[in-house]
């Protein structure tokens, strides 16, 4: 019995052997975006290799660069959502709403930019944050709701532009999503800037402010976060605002930057932003999560289908490599305990 109770105690005091080597490098590469800049430099030189014309040209760079931030910004609040342990399926709805506003309300009834952007904010926002009240008091599924709210913003745009599709956005928010666009002088499209801007700000409310915790907490424990006191209820309201917001904006840079809209021109961003958040590390109910990795993220996809398009594969066949991609990295990341269970 002695020796038992000799050995329990020792086992105990004894501190455990260090980690290995594999599993060291494991962690730390799923606790920094490692991986993606890896994979961001290894696709960004098999571009070059197959497509040498991209490094003469400056204009290719600045459009794949665009197109990353466009994605990046659809992808905005999908971040938020998925930190959260949700899902939103109706950003492509939210995306045709606001692409519609650009192009049709502006063009046909005359409205000012400013107008039509305090338009995007409060349907927009008010519509995700019902979606969010409501999930969270009657315990819907988001992904259900969601997906019916996306499809009657959809269908509302068609309705309220009675099929009018010839709109087209003004000059002045053409002049900040479009190619030629220019910032201080240089040849950067202002739409770029601006998601670096606003990326620059959600990673401080996400890092550095009380409400960026109350997020995450909220995100890993929802039943643990109520009992600190955390309003989870307010915080899951304007989680979906945002992400109502973030979409709706993006919506109308998109329609500035193609010059026009269409009802499917939400469709692609629906896939490819979640793809972003996902590829980029961050998991539902994530603690490392944020918008930092999306942009990665929105980057690496961005590569890869300029790979895919100079390589002259189908639609189908992108589908299926974003897929395998989706698959590797939530096996990468899904792979650790939830935080809820290591305590």
């Amino acid at each position: 019995m002695t020796e038992t109770l000799t050995d329990v105690t020792r086992s105990l005091t004894t501190p455990p052997p260090p980690p290995s080597l594999w599993a060291r490098t494991r962690r730390w590469a799923v606790e920094t975006p490692l991986i993606q800049v890896a994979i961001l430099i290894v696709l960004s030189v098999a571009l070059v290799l197959l497509v040498p014309a991209f490094v003469q040209r400056p204009l290719a760079a600045v459009s794949l660069i665009t197109l990353a931030a466009l994605l990046a910004m659809a992808a905005m609040g999908q971040t938020l959502v998925v930190i959260l342990g949700g899902l939103d399926l109706a950003i492509a709805g939210y995306i045709t709403f606001g692409a519609m506003i650009a192009g049709n309300a502006t063009s046909r009834l005359g409205w000012p930019v400013p107008l039509a952007f305090a338009v995007v904010f409060v349907v927009c926002g008010g519509i995700g944050a019902l979606v969010g009240w409501l999930c969270h008091r009657f315990r819907v599924e988001p992904l259900v709701m969601t997906l019916g709210v996306g499809a009657v913003l959809t269908g509302g745009s068609m309705f309220i532009a009675n099929g009018d599709y010839n709109g087209q956005p003004p000059q002045e928010l053409k002049s900040l999503a479009q190619l030629t666009g220019t910032t201080f002088g240089l040849p950067i499209p202002p739409i770029i800037v601006i998601v670096v801007l606003l990326g620059v700000l959600l990673w401080l409310f996400l890092a550095k402010t009380p409400a960026g915790r109350r997020l995450y907490a909220t995100g890993v424990n929802p039943r643990a976060a109520g009992l600190t006191r955390i309003r989870t209820s307010v915080v899951w309201t304007l989680v979906f605002a945002a992400s109502g917001v973030f979409a709706g904006v993006a919506g109308m840079f998109l329609a500035a930057f193609g010059s026009g809209w269409s009802m499917s021109i939400g469709d692609p961003y629906l896939f490819s932003g979640l793809a972003a958040v996902l590829v980029g590390g961050t998991t539902f109910g994530s603690v490392r999560g944020g918008f930092t990795r999306t942009a990665l993220g929105a980057l690496i996809l961005t590569v890869l289908s300029t790979i895919i398009v100079s390589q002259g594969l189908t639609e189908g066949q992108t589908r299926i490599v974003y897929g395998v991609i989706i698959l590797v990295m939530v096996a990468l990341y899904g792979r650790e305990r939830r935080v809820r269970d290591r305590f």
